[in-house]
């Protein structure tokens, strides 16, 4: 065996200890046992979907496109194919795949994201799972295989939480802006980050696309590095106003044209909040062992970033009016639910910020209301008070506001005004 081979099998053998270790034992069953992430089967609307696949109750239409699976499991997922958003910098698992020739499609509803890279053998899950947080998955995409699914608990799980910098972490799904190459790598960590509602627009979306109607405002979609000397003085805006994919995307076996804009308005804030509650439900569970209740000062100390995003209290100003081109944002209207006056939570505004009333649609949520007892009653208890002027913590909830997002909860969870 000459050295080079021995070095290349001892630095594999490296890379593959820390993924037996995650097996062996999580961090997450030393730091909250309470959860039992990796023991306990997670149970959410992509297992639920698998099981019955599993059993054969459910079948699934293979594509010979390219695309395999992926149109049959969105449709069984109820996820529409409008919700596409495209990531081309090597920021995922399937890196290896993805170009900005060949980037990487995301689909997501309320609960599942799906992620699909043409040319690999398997398609990526993740779920919010009520009690678990975040949980992923390996999708296989063989025809001639039995439809199946394998939890991922080592490789997701080195990006996707946050224990490498400061410990104490829950599992999370990601978004993050980089400066790409022609390749698609990462050129310069500068200006690169993880990205959340609070983060100016001007440093959202690098290494993906986005397509719709953004007038003057500047992103960084759509912006490939090609030279040094492009990063002496980045044009933003002139990436902008793309109504879909023509002349960004060679064509391929994608189910949409476009990277929808209004989509990654709603994923931002879908990220920020599920994320937030996986921490709220995680130190909750933990903080109550040996317990019976928990005092107010630690409710309000675990609950008020959960409610600071689901008021979007630190949302970045969307300085120019944007619109989608893909018919994301009439799908996602029309999911309600809707109060008399066909009112909802889910109404856009995309004027000078994403929604109309400034409180989540993630209120109806199943991570919600897998949140314990006490910590439910003591959310929806700030919630209402909030609405009906009681307390004055997000001054930008004027008194119509406030009005009309109470009429719409009365009618479609009254249980939070109880």
């Amino acid at each position: 065996m000459r050295h080079s081979e021995r070095q290349l099998i001892l630095a594999l053998l490296v890379m593959l200890l820390p993924l037996q270790a995650a097996h062996a034992q999580l961090r997450y069953e030393i730091e909250y046992p309470a959860i039992g992430y990796g023991k306990v089967a997670p149970d959410n609307q992509f297992t639920e979907v698998l099981e019955q696949l599993e059993t054969g109750t459910l079948t699934l239409e293979y594509n010979e496109d390219g695309s395999g699976y992926l149109a049959a499991l969105l449709d069984v997922l109820d996820i529409n194919p409008a919700s596409q958003v495209l990531v081309f910098s090597k920021t995922s698992l399937k890196q290896r795949f993805i170009t900005p020739e060949n980037p990487r499609s995301l689909f997501f509803n309320d609960e599942v994201y799906v992620g699909f890279v043409p040319g690999s053998s398997t398609l990526e899950i993740g779920a919010m799972d009520p009690q678990l947080g975040p949980v992923f998955f390996d999708f296989s995409q063989q025809p001639d295989a039995e439809v199946s699914a394998e939890q991922e608990l080592g490789r997701c799980l080195r990006c996707h939480d946050s224990y490498s910098m400061t410990g104490g972490g829950v599992p999370r799904f990601m978004l993050s802006s980089v400066l790409a190459g022609t390749d698609g790598s990462i050129i310069s960590h500068e200006i690169s980050e993880m990205t959340d509602t609070s983060t100016p627009l001007k440093r959202r979306w690098g290494g993906w696309y986005v397509t719709g109607h953004t007038g003057n405002l500047e992103t960084m979609g759509n912006l490939i590095i090609s030279s040094a000397s492009m990063l002496q003085n980045l044009d933003l805006a002139a990436n902008g106003n793309k109504p879909d994919l023509q002349g960004l995307v060679p064509p391929g076996p994608r189910l949409a044209n476009t990277s929808d804009i209004v989509a990654l308005l709603v994923l931002e804030h879908q990220v920020e909040l599920q994320n937030r509650l996986t921490r709220l439900n995680f130190e909750s569970r933990t903080a109550l062992q040996g317990n019976d209740q928990l005092d107010e000062e630690k409710l309000e100390t675990l609950t008020r970033p959960v409610l600071d995003s689901m008021f979007m209290a630190h949302e970045a100003e969307i300085a120019e009016p944007v619109s989608g081109t893909s018919g994301y944002r009439e799908y996602f209207e029309q999911l309600g639910p809707f109060d008399s006056q066909g009112r909802s939570l889910r109404e856009f505004d995309l004027q000078t910020r994403t929604f109309r009333y400034p409180l989540s649609y993630l209120v109806y949520s199943p991570a919600v209301d897998g949140l314990l007892p006490q910590v439910k009653d003591y959310l929806f208890t700030q919630i209402r008070r909030e609405l009906q002027g009681e307390t004055t913590n997000y001054p930008a909830l004027n008194s119509d506001l406030r009005s009309v997002t109470l009429a719409i909860l009365r009618e479609t969870r009254p249980e939070i005004l109880q």
